[in-house]
């Protein structure tokens, strides 16, 4: 009776996933599946008169999750934090400072 149940409980934890394994969704947050789909953060690059530096995230921010859109508040942070910055970019995006 032990094996019935604990491949019925197996199979459930296994055909559930499975199941969902297409789906285009990248998951509710705080949903089981959330970070099944997610991306790596964008890399930042903050642009002063003298070039340009890539930053490290984990400089400014105490814990980089995938999860949440930073691309809507940290870039006015850095901004802020880096006084000599003139443009903060990610990917094909440029914020003016």
């Amino acid at each position: 009776m032990a094996v019935v149940v604990f491949v019925a409980v197996l199979a459930v934890q296994l055909a559930i996933p499975i199941s969902r394994l297409g789906e285009v969704d990248s998951g509710t947050r705080f949903g089981w599946h959330m970070f099944s789909g997610a991306r790596g953060a964008p890399q930042f690059v903050v642009e002063t008169d003298d070039g340009e530096e890539a930053i490290a995230l984990q400089d400014y921010m105490a814990n980089v999750r995938v999860d949440v859109d930073i691309t809507s508040s940290l870039p006015a942070h850095l901004c802020r934090v880096i006084p000599e910055a003139v443009r903060v970019s990610w990917g094909e995006t440029t914020h003016p400072c």
